[in-house]
């Protein structure tokens, strides 16, 4: 058993987890953002390519790597993990906020209740 699963979860641990769910939902964002420049374009794979908000997801993927290591080092798995499925209703609400993409009231209930239920989930393990 290591440390980290024998410690609650810490402040610079939660921090560190809020900043993976950010960057999480910023890469989904940019990614989708990307394949939507592309759209329809001949080379569609060289047009995507060249897509800076592509790069940026690609940026934003690998510091939420290097983050969620960290966060890992500092917080037990049985609560990182839950909280970091939190992204499920982030990205799907912050779609209809930044770009905005429709949401039905299913599927704002849905992330409400997916919210919920993690949050239960995590706090469970503090």
């Amino acid at each position: 058993m290591t440390a980290a699963s024998t410690e609650v979860m810490t402040f610079a641990g939660g921090a560190l987890l809020a900043f993976c769910i950010a960057t999480e939902i910023g890469r989904e964002l940019s990614f989708k953002a990307a394949s939507d420049g592309a759209a329809g374009q001949h080379a569609y794979l060289w047009s995507l390519a060249k897509q800076p908000v592509l790069w940026l997801g690609i940026v934003f993927w690998f510091v939420e790597m290097v983050a969620w290591i960290l966060v890992l080092e500092r917080t037990p798995l049985s609560v990182a993990f839950p909280f970091m499925t939190l992204t499920y209703a982030g990205v799907p609400i912050a779609g209809a906020l930044v770009l905005k993409e429709r949401l039905s009231r299913s599927q704002i209930a849905g992330a409400a209740l997916v919210a919920l239920g993690v949050t239960c989930v995590g706090i469970s393990g503090l």
